[in-house]
């Protein structure tokens, strides 16, 4: 009777404790096992959007296209052409309204040129060279040949309101208007060139200054940094939630 009498007024919790810790253990097992799968997911997703990183930076790496000094830019409208005296790359080029764009050209032996836009009419054009330098004064230099007698317009993506402009004959120095003009968004047309040309532009603003002004996209000049800065947060705001997951899960089973 008393046996009995224990057994039916016995605390449930007592009576069940060996089973309970049982389940107990096994549910922070189980999370623990849940919880480092989850992980190891998040892990492989991470690398996963490494690897495709990786790919798609080197696919812009190569994605300049070369070409030689036999390479011909046709202008059939205006009865012009554009070549270089070096071999070199580039990333896109198209022929749109009678101009030449170039994107990222480098001449061997030179440094790149971001943005070119270059036409002639009724004459050809060989480049050859352009330099540029950044320092104390900042200035760019492009050297061509013209055959024929007739005009010539370049764009080099410099703005003319931080710079002077000077073009250059067979060694002698034009002032503008004598042959050369500029518009305000920065074109130079030449029109009195008869064989050898010089373009130059100087500035001494702060190289920093105009650095910051540069045209190319922000994701364009901080890809890297973005892409890898996005990957990490969204790796510690997965694992983080996860964790506030499991630990909330595991607090309501032990109580």
């Amino acid at each position: 009777m008393r046996l009995r009498f224990w057994l039916a007024h016995a605390n449930e919790k007592d009576y069940c404790w060996p089973m309970c810790e049982h389940r107990m253990e096994w549910s922070e097992t189980s999370i623990a096992t849940e919880r480092n799968a989850n992980l190891t997911g998040i892990a492989a997703i991470f690398m996963i959007f490494l690897s495709f990183t990786g790919i798609f930076l080197n696919a812009q790496a190569q994605t300049e296209i070369t070409f030689t000094s036999k390479d011909k830019f046709g202008i059939p409208a205006s009865n012009g052409t554009i070549t270089f005296a070096a071999n070199g790359t580039y990333t896109w080029a198209s022929l749109e309204n009678g101009i030449w764009n170039f994107v990222n050209l480098r001449l061997d032996n030179s440094q790149p040129l971001e943005k070119l836009e270059v036409s002639a009419q009724n004459s050809n054009v060989t480049i050859t060279s352009y330099r540029s330098f950044n320092a104390t004064l900042r200035g760019a230099l492009l050297g061509y040949i013209v055959e024929g007698q007739g005009k010539q317009t370049f764009n080099l993506g410099l703005d003319p309101k931080r710079g002077e402009w000077s073009v250059i004959f067979n060694g002698v120095f034009m002032g503008e208007g004598d042959g050369w003009s500029t518009l305000p968004e920065g074109t130079l047309t030449i029109t009195g060139a008869t064989y050898n040309v010089t373009i130059a532009y100087y500035s001494f603003l702060d190289y920093f200054e105009v650095d910051r002004d540069s045209d190319q996209p922000l994701f364009q000049q901080h890809s890297v940094v973005i892409i890898t800065t996005v990957a990490l947060a969204t790796t510690v705001i997965l694992t983080l939630a996860i964790r506030r997951k499991n630990k909330e899960r595991l607090g309501k089973m032990k109580s």
